[in-house]
């Protein structure tokens, strides 16, 4: 028996390399008093503009551009596609874009979506705005060797505190350092396609480490609180809590994390596109 799963995980290793992944992009908004959509004299935070782009134009071109998405899909309000087509239209390919229609939580929305038929599933999120190409590529290429139902992109904090000192961000402390997630998740069985489940409680586990408790139960806050367990042993236990076997991807992009809350991100995420393109 284990020789015939060796010779299937060597047959998955040489064609993985050219697999195409599903690309979700989550883009609801928080709604029509959103602070940063006020500010930017739009309807939707991801709307926002981005050093002279909207926001979500530079998320969904990332993902485009990686060349490791074959399909692209959109998660939206309804009554916001007619806009988000238009500020997507001129990406090459946008013709081929989806969209559906976000729900009440990210658990949802990704439920509306996940299926058998796609997997493997790349999802992120619209206010990501400094995701390039180059990130989503690292993340599938790395997805490619990893044998486990889902995946879950994490930069250490060292590559972010030593670059953007201001940043600001919420790190996951365990024994073996600080992790800041970078909004990049992968679902790549038909077991992980209960996983998001863990996101009904809204995510944003490392700014509000007690939704942990609804997600995963009492046990998995008190061991994250500690930081006595190393990123890979949590992620053990968190996978034998949920039935889902997860796997870290270590990102070294100190930008991967830093997604667009506040006015003082948006403010960087400006800073920093406008540094890049300037290079």
């Amino acid at each position: 028996m284990r020789d015939f799963q060796n010779t299937l995980f060597d047959l998955e290793d040489a064609l993985m390399g050219d697999r195409n992944y599903t690309g979700l992009v989550l883009a609801a908004s928080r709604g029509n008093l959103d602070p940063l959509a006020q500010a930017g004299g739009v309807s939707h935070k991801c709307f926002i503009d981005i050093s002279g782009q909207p926001m979500l134009r530079r998320v969904v071109r990332a993902v485009m551009e990686s060349g490791r998405i074959g399909r692209t899909i959109v998660a939206i309000e309804p009554d916001s596609v007619e806009e988000a087509k238009a500020i997507l239209a001129d990406l090459p390919g946008a013709e081929t874009i989806e969209y559906v229609a976000s729900r009440e939580n990210i658990a949802a929305s990704v439920d509306a979506v996940a299926a058998p038929e796609m997997l493997p599933l790349v999802i992120t999120t619209g206010d990501n705005a400094l995701h390039t190409a180059e990130m989503v590529r690292f993340f599938c290429d790395a997805l490619d060797d990893v044998r486990a139902d889902g995946a879950i992109g994490l930069t250490p904090a060292q590559y972010i505190l030593d670059k953007y000192p201001e940043g600001n961000r919420a790190f996951h402390r365990f024994r073996d350092g600080a992790f800041s997630s970078c909004n990049i998740y992968a679902l790549l069985t038909p077991r992980s396609l209960v996983g998001p489940r863990v996101f009904r409680t809204g995510g944003q586990f490392g700014k509000k480490p007690k939704r942990l408790i609804g997600a995963f139960g009492l046990p998995a806050f008190l061991l994250y609180k500690s930081r006595l367990l190393k990123l890979s042993t949590f992620l053990k236990f968190l996978s034998l809590a949920i039935g889902v076997k997860a796997a870290p991807v270590l990102m070294p992009f100190a930008e991967g994390p830093i997604d667009v809350d506040r006015m003082q991100d948006w403010d960087l995420a400006n800073r920093i596109v406008r540094d890049r393109e300037a290079a």
